[in-house]
C-alpha cells in the first residue's frame, strides 16, 4: 500500500509528540522475556549480573549500572544484599526477604527494566507488585505459591522513563533472589532528532512524487 503525504505528515506530527515531555506513555508489565523484548522493538539492552564486587554499605549496594537498597527493617540489612545461592547469569545475585521492600536505582533514566527473579511464593501464597519511580505501578503475581527451582521473569516497559523499581510481596518472610538485570537507556535526544529528520525527508519526498 502506498503512503499518502498526509499519512507521513501524520507520523511526523506523532514523533514530535512522542520527542515531548508533556506526551503521554503507559507504563506495561510483563512476566514473559519474550513479550518484553519483543515490545521494546531491539533496543539495546544493558545486562547486569551483579559478578562485581559492590560499593556503598548494607542496606545499600552500588554495581556499575545499579544501586540496590533494601528497604524496611524486619529482615533489612541482615538479610539482603548479594547471594550465590540462586544466580541465572554467572555465580552471584541480590536478595532480600518481605515484608522489607526491594529497589533497583538508575543514576540515568531508563524505558525498559526486566529481571530474573526465584524463590517467590516459598513459604506460602503470595501477591507480587512493582512500582516505577514515575509512580507506575503493577501486579505481576497473584495468590502464587512457588519453588526456589523455578524462574520467573518480571520486567516493566514505559516510554516516559522512570529512574527507579520497587519490588514488594504481601507474604512475610518470602526470600526472593534476583539476577540478570536487563534496562534499555531512554533514547538521546540526537536519536529522536535523526528520526524527525527521516521522517521530514520523506514527507517531502512523497509530496513531490503526488504532484
Amino acid at each position: 500500500m502506498t503512503s499518502t503525504p498526509r499519512q507521513f505528515t501524520a507520523a511526523l506530527a506523532l514523533a514530535a509528540a512522542a520527542a515531548s515531555p508533556a506526551f503521554a506513555f503507559a507504563a506495561t508489565s510483563y512476566t514473559s522475556e519474550a513479550a518484553f523484548l519483543a515490545a521494546i522493538g531491539g533496543a539495546p539492552l544493558t545486562v547486569e549480573s551483579f559478578e562485581s564486587p559492590p560499593g556503598g554499605a548494607s542496606p545499600s549496594w552500588t554495581f556499575p549500572t545499579v544501586t540496590v537498597t533494601c528497604n524496611g527493617s524486619v529482615w533489612c540489612p541482615t538479610f539482603s544484599g548479594t547471594s550465590t545461592l540462586l544466580p541465572t547469569l554467572g555465580a552471584t545475585g541480590v536478595y532480600y526477604a518481605t515484608p522489607d521492600t526491594f529497589t533497583f536505582s538508575f543514576a540515568a533514566p531508563v524505558t525498559a527494566f526486566g529481571i530474573d527473579m526465584r524463590g517467590l511464593g516459598t513459604v506460602g501464597t503470595t501477591t507480587f507488585s512493582g512500582t516505577l519511580s514515575n509512580g507506575a505501578t503493577a501486579t505481576f503475581f497473584t495468590d502464587y505459591a512457588g519453588d526456589n527451582s523455578t524462574t520467573l521473569f518480571v520486567g516493566f516497559v514505559d516510554a516516559a522513563g522512570f529512574t527507579s523499581v520497587t519490588f514488594s510481596g504481601t507474604r512475610p518472610d518470602d526470600g526472593l533472589y534476583f539476577d540478570r538485570m536487563q534496562i534499555a537507556a531512554v533514547p538521546e535526544p540526537g536519536a529522536v532528532g535523526l528520526l524527525l529528520a527521516g521522517l521530514g525527508v520523506t514527507a517531502i519526498a512523497a509530496r513531490r512524487r503526488s504532484r
